[in-house]
């Protein structure tokens, strides 16, 4: 009694997650949703259309280097707000999914095993999330540095304002508003890394109870006992998990292909800024601001690459399962339940890009690819 009122109150998603959705207007019931939403379309808007405005002024003005790195940071900055919007579209599914995650989590309490294995993906997705927060901070904190170290007066975006912002006090309050801005965007764009991990990770410990369920088989059958009901309530779960899956394939499908897509600008972007910059005086400064930011680009490719792979792979995990189960001493009316659990188990999970490619190891490594012969293309053009 006492593990179950304990349990209860712990969520599957864990804080630093939870927190993140409220922010971004997405937690079912919260009731500043709509609040929250307003101030994040108001902000991007005004950020995104002083950044392209830059761009649109300087397109001509042939320093590649400085459109480059204008368009990289301008380009990461739409595509975390084109990731809010479809987020904010697929409400009703994201909905669902938390559902299902509370639903699971609830039927795991009445096994201890079951419930050590949830709530082990909840600890490992906290670690997660810590990590890509910290990592995200560090990597703005350098790249946000480098107004401090030039002799002009730049801001930490490349915007065009509408008024002069190199007079004090205004030039230091606007670098102050940017950087907060820039903090939550980043902070934000993290854990929607984190709550892909997260949804990964929940899939991984229902495909593992599973697993033990069908490993019960032989002992079920050693002490003559019926298999029935466990071959049953292992082919409803599994059915849970495959529209699980479904629900997050409807939801980052689409933020994958934006993802992928922007990716190789950015990298490509990034990279070139990184070799043209070692010929100039301030390089040390470039590098210093350049080097964390492509490396978090490419981290949160290789992110969303790896749960796609780590996914594919776990369905496999139980068709091994039932395969490696006493299968043969089963009951033929019972064999046919674990038959049809095997059929079912050889379509995969996966996570598409926009429906056209299953996100892989293999993905990223042709988009790095990719983008180094865009590299080569730009600096043999400059």
């Amino acid at each position: 009694m006492t593990l179950t009122m304990i349990s209860t109150n712990v969520s599957p998603i864990n804080q630093l997650v939870e927190f993140s959705l409220r922010l971004i207007g997405l937690w079912p019931g919260y009731s500043y949703v709509i609040v929250h939403r307003f101030l994040w379309v108001i902000t991007m808007c005004l950020i995104l259309f002083f950044q392209y405005w830059y761009i649109v002024i300087h397109l001509t003005s042939g320093d590649l280097p400085d459109l480059m790195d204008c368009l990289s940071i301008t380009m990461s900055n739409s595509v975390f707000f084109i990731k809010l919007i479809i987020l904010w579209m697929k409400n009703r599914v994201f909905d669902d999914i938390l559902k299902m995650m509370t639903d699971d989590w609830l039927d795991s309490i009445d096994k201890k095993e079951n419930h050590e294995t949830m709530s082990n993906r909840v600890q490992l997705s906290q670690r997660y999330s810590r990590f890509f927060v910290s990592s995200y901070s560090i990597g703005l904190i350098f790249f946000s540095s480098f107004a401090l170290f030039t002799q002009e007066k730049q801001l930490i975006l490349k915007m065009e304002l509408p008024f002069d912002i190199t007079k004090s006090p205004i030039y230091e309050l606007v670098n102050i508003v940017i950087f907060l801005q820039e903090f939550m965007a980043t902070s934000m764009s993290s854990m929607l890394s984190a709550l892909l991990v997260t949804l990964i990770l929940h899939v991984d410990g229902q495909v593992e109870i599973i697993c033990h369920q069908l490993s019960d088989i032989s002992s079920l059958i050693q002490k003559g006992k019926s298999c029935r009901k466990i071959l049953k309530l292992s082919i409803y779960k599994h059915q849970r998990i495959i529209n699980f899956t479904d629900n997050i394939e409807n939801i980052f499908t689409y933020i994958a292909l934006i993802q992928f897509l922007s990716n190789t600008l950015v990298i490509c972007s990034l990279g070139f800024l990184i070799i043209t910059s070692l010929d100039t005086e301030q390089r040390n400064v470039i590098l210093a601001k350049t080097i964390p930011y492509y490396v978090l680009a490419n981290l949160e490719a290789f992110a969303l690459c790896y749960a796609g792979e780590y996914l594919s792979s776990k369905s496999t995990d139980i068709e091994r399962a039932a395969y490696h189960s006493n299968w043969y001493e089963l009951d033929p009316s019972e064999s046919r339940f674990l038959l049809l659990l095997m059929i079912r188990s050889q379509k995969r999970f996966v996570i598409t890009a926009g429906k056209f490619m299953d996100l892989s190891l293999e993905v990223f490594a042709n988009m790095l690819k990719a983008s180094g012969s865009y590299v080569s293309v730009l600096y043999a053009m400059y």
